[in-house]
């Protein structure tokens, strides 16, 4: 029997909406739960670790969240120059990520709660299966997330500084990637503005 591989889920959710007009974490989804709840509602069955990724004045939001999941199961980051952008906020991540021994990090975005169950299900087989390969879904022609990076780029993924997110990463590293096609536009399908809700 082999060794079993830690895993985890890292959602993004420190963003400030500009485009959105308010906080877009907090919008209810057809009238039900905050887009952020819905997300990481999607990867409670799949992941025994979720790492979020928040604001450092967030407290409101963390406590939100905590008071919705298992606690065992969420640990809050918060990222305290997230106002310098996602690739800030993912390398300040990378710390807490470390700490938690995973094998391998699957990125999220804190604003793409349309993912199927299967697919990252799917996902996840494939990063057990191959676990030196970062794995991209697509969808159609276009790449999506959750991408999932093994540990060994985790040094890399630590010098992430303003906007810049992990694609640069990926696209240096092509002989690593596997692409997965799915079917499941969740994979490109993020919210950024009040139209975007399904």
């Amino acid at each position: 029997m082999g060794i079993k591989l830690k895993i985890g889920a890292l959602v993004l959710a420190a963003g400030f909406s500009r485009r959105f007009g308010r906080d877009k974490r907090i919008e209810p989804l057809h009238g039900n739960e905050p887009m952020v709840i819905q997300t990481i509602e999607n990867l409670v069955r799949h992941f025994e670790e979720i790492i979020v990724v928040l604001r450092s004045n967030d407290q409101t939001i963390a406590d939100l969240i905590l008071s919705k999941f298992e606690a065992a199961k969420i640990i809050i980051h918060h990222a305290k120059d997230s106002i310098e952008g996602m690739g800030r906020s993912l390398a300040s991540a990378i710390t807490t990520v470390n700490q938690r021994k995973w094998a391998s990090a699957f990125v999220f975005l804190g604003d793409m709660p349309y993912l199927e169950p299967e697919t990252i299900s799917r996902l996840k087989t494939e990063a057990t299966t191959y676990p030196s390969h970062i794995i991209v879904p697509k969808f159609g022609t276009a790449t999506g997330h959750p991408v999932c990076f093994p540990n060994r780029f985790y040094k890399e993924l630590g010098f992430l500084s303003g906007d810049i997110g992990a694609k640069r990463i990926v696209r240096s590293n092509l002989e690593c990637v596997r692409f997965i096609q799915t079917s499941d536009r969740g994979v490109t399908l993020d919210i950024d503005t009040l139209s975007d809700i399904d």
